[in-house]
């Protein structure tokens, strides 16, 4: 059910703009003298983020704000300290997506002693959401990566079709809500296939570079697998290489979940058979949109239907029929 809720702002400490706060940051749009946040990020590196950001960068630019990312690494620690030196600083607002979910909720509190509004965005924190009007974090925007799951799991059964078929999951960094909310999607999307079954699950890490190895694994381990399911693109267009070198491509379905350029693409040519396509730069946009809004105290369509109020940036399946229509932005 999506409501329509006049937000109460949060009043800010001081508005100094963030450039050069630490060599992690960098900041885009706006003015010294306007609106300033800070944006969290796990892995500034990875060509997701870099998609996000840009959609996050052209959003401020367009509302005339001043955003400084920062760069955790994938390190919590790391993230905890960015987040508090931006509260030093006397940002506007944060936005944060978590490198660990229950680690990072420990700067929610420092945010608000601070009077500084605190959303989360693409990944949650696991602690309670406030609402409009109510406490750090306010909400959270991005994508239902639970439905995302239940998309992917939609393109295993067309890859599957009605033949006994093994599956192969290539999961994200553990433990992050990605990962986890994806693959529980996928898990519940598939209850209703007693002609499917997940043989293996391993962690590639979101990163390319260990999905190469980890395919050769689990090749060796599951020659007799029909499809193997990857959590984003990049990942998945390392394993469809390593299928293809090995000869087995015509034999071995990827599904995956991102809907990249590269992606959309290899959907298009066949390399994957499907994937569900997620806007990196829609998702970055929606971010900083919210983040100011709530500052100013306009109006925003949350979805309260979950266990946190979210502002919900949809998803789409992508097959070789509907490819062309739908090219990936990251």
């Amino acid at each position: 059910m999506k409501r329509s809720l006049t937000l109460v702002a949060a009043a800010a400490a001081a508005t100094l703009a963030l450039a050069g706060c630490s060599s992690d940051s960098g900041a885009a749009g706006g003015s010294d003298d306007g609106i300033t946040i800070g944006i969290a990020l796990p892995a500034g590196n990875q060509l997701f983020w870099t998609g996000w950001m840009n959609g996050a960068k052209a959003k401020a630019d367009e509302l005339g704000v001043s955003v400084t990312f920062t760069d955790a690494k994938n390190d919590a620690q790391t993230m905890n300290d960015q987040v508090n030196t931006l509260i030093v600083k006397g940002v506007d607002g944060i936005a944060i997506a978590s490198v660990d979910p229950t680690a990072n909720a420990s700067v929610v509190q420092a945010a608000t002693d601070a009077g500084i509004p605190l959303i989360t965005s693409n990944r949650l924190l696991d602690t309670t959401y406030g609402g409009i009007g109510g406490a750090n974090p306010i909400l959270h925007t991005g994508f239902n990566d639970i439905l995302n799951g239940e998309n992917e799991a939609e393109l295993v059964k067309q890859a599957c079709g009605d033949t006994d078929c093994k599956v192969v999951l290539e999961q994200g960094t553990l433990g992050s809500t990605p990962e986890v909310q994806r693959t529980t999607g996928l898990e519940n999307g598939l209850k209703d296939s007693p002609n499917i079954e997940i043989v293996e699950r391993q962690s590639n890490d979101f990163d390319p570079t260990k999905a190469i190895d980890l395919t050769q694994t689990l090749l060796q381990s599951h020659p007799d697998m029909n499809v193997l399911a990857v959590q984003t693109d990049p990942e998945a267009l390392a394993a469809a290489k390593v299928l293809q070198e090995q000869g087995v491509a015509d034999k071995i379905k990827i599904v995956s979940i991102g809907g990249s350029a590269d992606g959309v693409k290899a959907v298009e040519d066949g390399s994957i058979f499907g994937t569900v396509l997620v806007s990196a730069n829609e998702d970055g946009g929606t971010s900083v949109q919210t983040l100011v809004d709530i500052i100013n105290g306009t109006d925003i369509d949350v979805d309260d239907s979950g266990d946190q109020p979210t502002v919900v940036v949809p998803s789409v399946i992508v097959t070789k029929e509907n490819a062309a229509d739908n090219p990936g932005d990251w």
